[in-house]
């Protein structure tokens, strides 16, 4: 996501393009709304999802989460990884501890 996210993607691009990427290697959403995050609200009811047809440009939130719920799609037990973002130069960037973010092998 960080790769092709920039403040001009709509929620609804990004969305698009994960959702085929995630049925195309075989996974499911798992997620109960069927989106992939949302913009960080004070108020929950302002919250902007990252689902179809939201055309809210990512560059619009002060930050966002992407969290894909997925499992494999013939599974029911699945895997969400939740991570808060920015744009820093328009770069979207984690918010965290760059050594905490890291992936342990």
């Amino acid at each position: 996501m960080k790769e092709i996210a920039t403040p001009e993607t709509s929620m609804h691009e990004l969305y698009s393009l994960f959702n085929r990427s995630i049925e195309t290697m075989g996974y499911k959403n798992l997620d109960f709304r069927g989106n992939l995050g949302h913009s960080i609200e004070k108020h929950l009811d302002d919250r902007r999802y990252i689902e179809a047809n939201n055309q809210t440009m990512l560059g619009d939130c002060n930050m966002f989460t992407f969290e894909p719920h997925i499992c494999l799609a013939n599974d029911t037990w699945g895997f969400k990884m939740e991570n808060i973002y920015y744009f820093a130069n328009d770069k979207a960037t984690s918010l965290g501890s760059p050594k905490l973010l890291e992936a342990v092998p």
